[in-house]
């Protein structure tokens, strides 16, 4: 009697979680269909050049994959609270509480479904999206001249702290080296000692103590207290001058990017350089943290999203499935809008990047147990 019981209920498990695996691939490409035909309509008018329709149409192959990576968590959401309006509609529900299921047993599968959900997107995302993402900027920049905020990740220059109290000052990294340069020696308490500037600086050979390094069409400046009253000024110039400093390039090199467009081994090398360089790394952070969140998240944010469904069932009456997809976009604005504010706030230094990562999951974790514990 017991194996037939197991037999039943992981039967009803596999059609659930068949079930539910439908509805949340037909609402995720009806919603990335949408967005795809409005964002072409928008844009269409900036669209010419030579060949233009098959740039367009690797643009918005990039894009599907970006968009459908993000709106895959709200799509799981609707899905979630449809199945449980479409079950009540055929009374199929009535009929799993007749035989003892209950609603934290019907919530498995689901569960189920969502973790092996947040895994595909964590795979899909490192391997797919972040080289989707990047290609797409690139595409819209290079053949449609749309630059949206391009400079603000890619900056042409950036303040490097080095070592031995050394600050750098580097341009844009091109073909193995930095164009300009500017290399800053701070003499303690805080007095500028040494200036180098430098059309271009590379690397040579590593050696004993560092890294010898070329310094082409350089300016040496070099600033002393002793001699004339309020020190003196001395002044070198070179066409290729060659110090060894302590600083590696890989101490130097910062990628840049917007943090969504580098996978999880960059990013956590992102931040132990910025950190180690004086940049600031809290962004780079932050992605870390809400990538590492978004698999688990999905969990609790589908069975809110069933509990909620749940809940709003009442005798005699069949809820709307626009009424379920209600549900789900509501869920999923509240949901929205506590990833966007934690974000603010930790930008802003009010959380830790980790806590405010977490915040989304907690707060459909918190509804989830609301729902279940009314239901």
């Amino acid at each position: 009697m017991t194996s037939g019981r197991q037999a039943i209920a992981g039967q009803i498990d596999r059609l659930l979680m068949t079930e539910v695996g439908r509805l949340f691939a037909a609402t995720l490409g009806g919603v990335v269909l949408i967005y795809l035909v409005i964002d072409f309509a928008d844009r269409a008018h900036g669209f010419h050049g030579k060949a233009w329709g098959k740039a367009v149409l690797e643009l918005y192959a990039n894009k599907a994959a970006v968009v459908s990576y993000q709106l895959a968590p709200a799509a799981l959401i609707i899905a979630a609270a449809l199945l449980v309006t479409i079950l009540s509609r055929r009374g199929e529900l009535i009929a799993l509480y007749g035989v003892g299921i209950r609603p934290l047993r019907l919530a498995l599968p689901i569960a189920a479904f969502a973790a092996l959900l947040g895994s595909a997107l964590f795979w899909l995302g490192e391997k797919v999206v972040v080289r989707a993402d990047a290609r797409a900027e690139e595409i819209q920049i290079q053949r449609f001249n749309r630059w949206g905020d391009w400079a603000t990740y890619h900056t042409g220059s950036s303040w490097l702290r080095g070592r031995e109290g050394r600050i750098y000052h580097l341009g844009p990294f091109t073909d193995g080296g930095w164009e300009p340069a500017t290399v800053l020696e701070i003499a303690p308490p805080f007095r500028l000692a040494r200036r180098i500037d430098a059309r271009r600086i590379e690397p040579l050979a590593s050696v004993k103590g560092g890294e010898k390094w070329a310094l082409f069409d350089a300016t040496e400046t070099t600033y002393a207290l002793s001699g004339a009253p309020g020190g003196t000024i001395q002044e070198r110039r070179a066409d290729v001058m060659q110090l060894v400093l302590p600083e590696t390039p890989a101490d130097l090199e910062l990628r840049s990017g917007r943090p969504s467009q580098l996978p999880w081994r960059q990013l956590r090398e992102q931040v132990r350089r910025r950190e180690a360089a004086g940049q600031r790394a809290r962004e780079y952070e932050l992605a870390l943290a809400e990538r590492a969140a978004q698999p688990v998240q999905v969990v609790p944010a589908a069975l809110a999203s069933m509990g909620l469904a749940l809940g709003m069932l009442r005798p005699r009456r069949r809820m709307p499935l626009a009424g379920a997809v209600a549900v789900g976009i509501a869920l999923t604005m509240v949901l929205w809008a506590a990833s966007v504010i934690a974000h603010a706030v930790s930008l802003g230094g009010g959380l830790s990047p980790w806590t405010a990562g977490a915040v989304p999951g907690l707060v459909s974790t918190l509804i989830a147990v609301a729902a279940f514990r009314r239901g």
